[in-house]
């Protein structure tokens, strides 16, 4: 996938993540800033009782965030195939072998693990759309 392909895919995610109902109510006591790398290119997401309030590459100086995730564009390729290769199928799985790095409030990461993981897997089930 091409570095502009990966970034309208991950410029999707609000929109699946905002008509899922279940994912909605997964997350519903999430509140959040995360900062996502997608290779060189930087992303605020903005996450309020679920939903995906805003996504936006620009970042305000000195911009705090609660989450850090950054990866590669061959990560977040491997990560968003229909059928994922072993290693590189989840965000632990990427960040045991040096893909990924996941940086911030380790209470907040875990306490809404799935959550997360499920929003950025979403483009997963999306495949070839």
């Amino acid at each position: 996938m091409s570095h502009e392909s990966l970034l309208r895919t991950f410029e999707s995610i609000p929109a699946h993540v905002n008509q899922d109902a279940h994912l909605i109510h997964r997350g519903r006591f999430m509140n959040a800033l995360i900062r996502i790398s997608v290779g060189e290119t930087a992303y605020l997401m903005n996450i309020q009782q679920g939903r995906i309030a805003d996504l936006s590459q620009k970042m305000p100086l000195f911009q705090t965030a609660d989450l850090v995730i950054s990866a590669g564009d061959e990560a977040w390729s491997a990560l968003w195939e229909k059928f994922p290769k072993a290693g590189w199928h989840d965000l632990f799985a990427l960040h045991k072998r040096g893909a990924m790095r996941i940086e911030g409030t380790s209470h907040l990461f875990f306490a809404h693990l799935q959550y997360l993981k499920d929003v950025l897997n979403i483009p997963r089930r999306y495949h070839g759309e």
